[in-house]
Formats: C-alpha cells, structure tokens, sequence
C-alpha cells in the first residue's frame, strides 16, 4: 500500500468531517478512486476520494439531502466528492463502477463508531457488483462510451485535453482500460477488484496516455472501440445474461438505510 495515497485519504476525511461541522450530517467512510486503484498511478497522479455522510435525522425525514451531495477541491487541486448514504446506495445499486470501486480499495477511512456498517457493505459489495449482470453490463458499456466521446469533444484541459494532438489521451486510456476490465469482469467471471485492476497492462495503457499518437491512429483505434462495442460486447451481454435479479438488492440496502436511520435516531435521542 502506498503510504502517500492513504495519507491523502485521510486529510481528504478531515476536511469532510471539518465539512459536516459547519453544515451537518456525519462523515462515515472516505475511500480513494482512481489510478492507483487500476495500478496506473504515477508520481503526478492525483488522490481523489468519495465519502459517504450520513444525513441530519431532520434532512433525511424530509427528504433534503442534495446539500450533502457536493465536491470540495482540495488545495492540491485534488477531488473530495461527498454523497449523502442514500445518493450512495443508489449509485451502488446502478453498478456505477466509479462508485463500487470505493468498497473494494484498500485505501479507505473508516469513522469510529461506524465499522459495523463498513462491515455490512464488505459483506455484500460482491452481490452489489453482480445482483443484475444485465443492467451491470449496459452500465459499464455506457461509461465506455462516455469515456471514447470524452476522449475526442471534451476540449478541458484540466480532465487531460491535449490541444498538441486535438484530442484527450487521457479518455482514451480509460476507454482502453473500462473494454479490458469489461472483458475480465464479464467474459472472464473475475472479481471485481482483480477485474478492474490493470496493472499488468500498466505499460501499454500509460504509454497511451503519456505519448500520444497522432490523431488520426487515435480516431482509428476509436473507430475500433466502438466497432467492438457493438459487434461483441453488447451482443454477448445479450446473449449471456438476462435482466434478471439474482439477489434482492433493493430490499438490502433499503434494511440497511433502516438500519442507519434508526441508529442516527438513537444517538440523537440519547445524545
């Protein structure tokens, strides 16, 4: 594990707790996404997190939420995204992978006082990623193809626009990497965490990035991406996997937001 990544974590989990100081809800877990999840870190490479904050009992009984769902830009210039328990669920439940990866990084911030819940999503995160491979499935297309559109319209540097090449090498790689983690996810049946990391293709993806090809190789390759897209790998989720629960999600995590509420209740009560 490297240790700078975690100590990021952890000051991104200080500035969300100094966050719900002055606005609210209850910081309970922050955890690392990113590069250094896929094994495509570098030493420029910058540490954004996710927390999750548990909701003032008043805002969540009447539905005022959205507050909690915000991005707070770190000095460095670095991510803390904040979402709301609830907005988290949901996410999770889409099978937004951006959003999964939180609960397999090992780069994480636990809150005291909230491991039980922390326990209770390691116990069930592998139903989360597979409960509807169907709609996983059109989920992680539908990033690729963000990730490919990205690559060529997007024109802000900040998210890795090259003006040199007229394009974003930086989209593109993800476009490469999300088809290679589709592949082992979905074909392969491997595990989340040891789909979605790619470090032994660290090289050739890095090599995308860093050295860009001129843009027209570049629009070839996306060419072939989308080529891929729709003559393989929407066709095999079809074929392979129907829109079909094979474990009640929805009923879980509506039991844990019970869960969550009820407590948050109690500590108010008693508190």
């Amino acid at each position: 594990m490297r240790e700078e990544a975690l100590r990021k974590v952890f000051e991104h989990a200080e500035r969300v707790d100094e966050w719900c100081s002055k606005h609210g809800g209850i910081r309970v877990m922050t955890a690392l996404f990113g590069s250094q999840n896929y094994g495509l870190d570098n030493e420029n490479s910058d540490v954004d997190t996710k927390s999750v904050i548990i909701p003032e009992l008043n805002d969540w009984t009447w539905g005022d939420i959205e507050k909690y769902n915000i991005t707070i830009e770190m000095p460095d210039g670095s991510h803390a995204e904040v979402k709301a328990f609830p907005s988290m669920c949901k996410q999770w439940i889409k099978c937004n992978i951006n959003f999964l990866e939180t609960l397999y990084t090992e780069y994480v911030d636990i809150a005291p006082g909230w491991e039980w819940l922390y326990e209770e999503l390691m116990n069930i995160r592998d139903n989360l990623s597979r409960h509807n491979m169907y709609r996983a499935g059109q989920t992680w297309l539908g990033y690729l193809h963000q990730a490919i559109e990205r690559a060529f319209t997007s024109t802000s540097e900040s998210l890795g626009y090259r003006p040199e090449c007229e394009y974003n090498p930086k989209s593109l790689m993800n476009a490469f990497r999300i088809k290679e983690s589709f592949i082992r996810f979905f074909m392969f049946n491997r595990p989340f965490d040891e789909a979605t990391d790619v470090s032994d293709m660290r090289t050739m993806l890095l090599d995308i990035k860093e050295h860009p090809m001129p843009r027209d190789v570049a629009l070839t390759y996306m060419r072939d991406l989308v080529t891929w897209m729709e003559k393989v790998a929407y066709p095999y989720v079809r074929d392979h996997y129907t829109d079909k629960e094979v474990f009640n999600v929805d009923f879980y995590m509506r039991q844990l937001c019970k869960m969550v509420y009820v407590t948050l209740g109690e500590n108010e009560v008693c508190g």
